[in-house]
């Protein structure tokens, strides 16, 4: 199992991307707007209360979301090909409608479920500690939201690969995916942590652009992730390195 500095992830994907940046810049857009075009419609009468609107918005966009991953997960298999060398077209986007797309829909419900978990909590914490009107449960107010976000940031680097596993093993199950990333990310997660964080930069530059500046960042990135994942299974060195545990 390798372990590429964050430094050699980034140049391999600069690499990659170079002379290739059309159809993977498409490719995203198709799979931030498809999802923004379909939910769309529901924004029509949103507002603060808790209504029949807003219960039929949410629920939407909750269904939209877990299905516009199954076009995220179409576009990693996109940059997961342009790393390995192999041709790769738009129809990649579409790959897991027509390859067991219950595994990835059930997968998807389960992770953004799990990072769910953290948000109702420290939600709860704020509700009560504001509710208490005390100085003390406003001085704990902070810690609190740092905690929840320690927590959503922990189950995102501890199940961050399980969409680029069932790509590669389409026999795997939803819940071995989730055990093998977990396996995987055992001392990396901070290295993960840190290639993300290393885009911070980048990011603000995107913001500052009006968004254009994301249309070369957000493959860049995408091309990096997929680089760690391929150097983490040792696939960069040895086809099919790293073999997950079976159930």
């Amino acid at each position: 199992m390798a372990n590429r500095s964050s430094g050699e992830l980034k140049r391999l994907a600069r690499e990659f991307l170079t002379g290739n940046y059309t159809m993977l810049i498409v490719a995203m857009l198709i799979t931030s707007l498809l999802p923004a075009l379909i939910l769309a419609p529901f924004l029509a009468g949103v507002s603060a209360r808790l209504d029949a609107v807003m219960i039929t918005f949410v629920t939407a966009s909750v269904i939209i979301k877990i299905l516009g991953q199954l076009l995220e997960t179409g576009l990693i298999r996109m940059h997961l090909k342009r790393a390995q060398n192999q041709p790769y077209s738009y129809q990649d986007l579409f790959w897991t409608f027509r390859s067991q797309p219950d595994r990835f829909i059930l997968a998807a419900a389960l992770f953004y479920a799990v990072l769910l978990v953290p948000v109702i909590a420290g939600a709860a914490g704020v509700f009560v500690l504001l509710r208490a009107e005390s100085a003390a449960g406003y001085v704990l107010l902070v810690p609190v939201i740092l905690a929840a976000a320690a927590a959503e940031l922990y189950f995102v680097c501890m199940f961050g690969l399980i969409f680029p596993l069932y790509i590669d093993y389409p026999e795997m199950t939803v819940m071995d995916g989730f055990r093998t990333s977990r396996k995987l990310m055992k001392g990396n997660k901070f290295r993960f942590f840190y290639l993300q964080l290393s885009f911070a930069g980048w990011q603000v530059l995107g913001f500052l652009s009006v968004g254009i500046g994301n249309l070369w960042i957000g493959p860049y990135i995408r091309q990096t992730m997929a680089n760690f994942y391929l150097d983490l299974t040792g696939q960069f060195d040895k086809k099919d390195a790293y073999a997950p545990d079976r159930p």
